[in-house]
């Protein structure tokens, strides 16, 4: 079957994004052994020098090191992540405005357009792309490039890590045959089985199954992926960023571990905070709140707040949050996570005024200062930490603008 070039899209992907994020920040680091996972004990991120000897994900730390004993272990940092992730999808989109962010370290964009615009053939853009990628950020990406999403999957894992595969008529046989069918994206653990039982082992002979045949004994998923493999664009680019939420929730790793009762409410109110700021930014008014602490023996302990009325502030529910932190702390128990969750969430120009609102004149106050926190020009009692100083507390900072009426 002739594959379809009528676009092109391509997948780019960050090698190990996590430890090459750490290690572009910490470039003593590069070339090192290097696991992320400190704070859990356990390895969720590995560089490519740490796989070398064997070192895989959930690994616990002692086991790390009796393979690697000079592995550099490190804690994760979800924000610096996420700040890395928003400035490789800035620098794709000022190529191509078709960019669906797919998750924190991948993206498809469509630069079909781009071959005339740049004078290059697809190939050429996509090292120039990735190029700029790892210069500017200083991480590694691989980039896949085909006429369907599946395909450009294929070619992004293909030569890992920092490859660059374009994949047509002309070489698409060879990755399909040297691709395993549980590696195919799409095709899951419970599904690559039955496969095996027919006799594909590869993309390549699920390619050359008969159609009749895989629509016969497969679901509508997998006859679309079978149809993405033969160069057939099924699944199209969602570019639209997401406007509207059921709920928002925010949650981090205590580094260290505490058992310190003023330390976590603080990065508790600061992950409150978080999630405020991300309702704010889509308008919307918050009714009801879930929060949690979870122990260094992965015991969660939580409870619900529901607001007295809905708001976008949490200034204005400090003591409700601490009735409800106050509920769920343990003295003399080691906690490693905290975080929140906000429900009931409503757009401000749905929601009903009520008659008699208590806090009208206070929340005015709050909608001219809370610019002024997001800027980081105030701050509302989050800074207790000095990490120089073994994390001992430092006197709170709060606004010295006058809030109660």
């Amino acid at each position: 079957m002739t594959t379809d070039w009528s676009r092109a899209l391509m997948h780019i992907d960050g090698d190990a994004f996590f430890a090459s994020v750490y290690q572009a920040i910490h470039p003593s680091t590069k070339g090192k052994p290097l696991v992320i996972g400190r704070e859990r004990g356990i390895a969720t991120a590995i560089s490519y020098e740490a796989k070398a000897y064997g070192v895989k994900r959930g690994m616990l730390m002692h086991e790390i090191k009796k393979l690697c004993p000079q592995c550099i272990i490190a804690s994760s940092d979800y924000r610096l992540y996420e700040m890395f992730s928003q400035k490789m999808m800035d620098i794709i989109r000022s190529y191509t405005p078709y960019v669906e962010r797919y998750s924190i370290d991948e993206a498809f964009a469509d630069i079909t357009d781009l071959k005339n615009t740049m004078c290059m053939d697809y190939s050429s853009i996509g090292k120039h792309i990735k190029k700029t990628i790892e210069i500017s950020l200083g991480i590694s990406v691989s980039v896949g490039i085909a006429p369907t999403k599946s395909l450009a999957k294929i070619g992004s894992s293909y030569q890992k890590p920092s490859g660059c595969i374009t994949i047509n008529d002309i070489n698409k046989d060879i990755f399909l045959k040297n691709t395993k069918i549980e590696n195919v994206w799409g095709i899951g653990w419970r599904t690559a089985p039955k496969m095996k039982t027919l006799g594909l082992e590869s993309a390549y002979d699920f390619v050359h199954e008969q159609e009749k045949i895989i629509t016969k004994l497969f679901n509508k998923p997998i006859v679309e992926i079978w149809h993405e493999l033969q160069g057939n664009q099924i699944y199209q680019l969602n570019t639209a960023k997401k406007i509207t939420y059921q709920s928002i929730s925010k949650t981090h790793t205590v580094t260290p571990a505490t058992m310190d009762k003023n330390i976590l409410f603080v990065r508790l109110m600061e992950y409150i905070e978080d999630a405020f700021t991300k309702a704010r930014r889509y308008d919307y008014q918050v009714g009801r709140m879930s929060i949690f602490l979870k122990t260094q023996q992965f015991r969660y302990y939580a409870t619900e707040i529901r607001l007295p009325e809905k708001t976008q502030y949490p200034f204005l529910i400090r003591k409700d949050v601490r009735k409800g932190f106050d509920k769920i702390y343990h003295q003399h128990t080691l906690y490693r996570a905290s975080g929140c969750t906000l429900y009931d969430l409503e757009k401000t120009t749905e929601s009903q005024p009520m008659l008699f609102h208590a806090t009208a004149d206070i929340e005015e106050k709050l909608k001219h200062l809370y610019p002024l926190f997001e800027e980081n020009k105030i701050k509302f009692g989050i800074s207790l930490f000095d990490k120089r100083r073994d994390m001992r507390r430092k006197k709170f900072l709060f606004p010295t603008i006058k809030l109660d009426s």
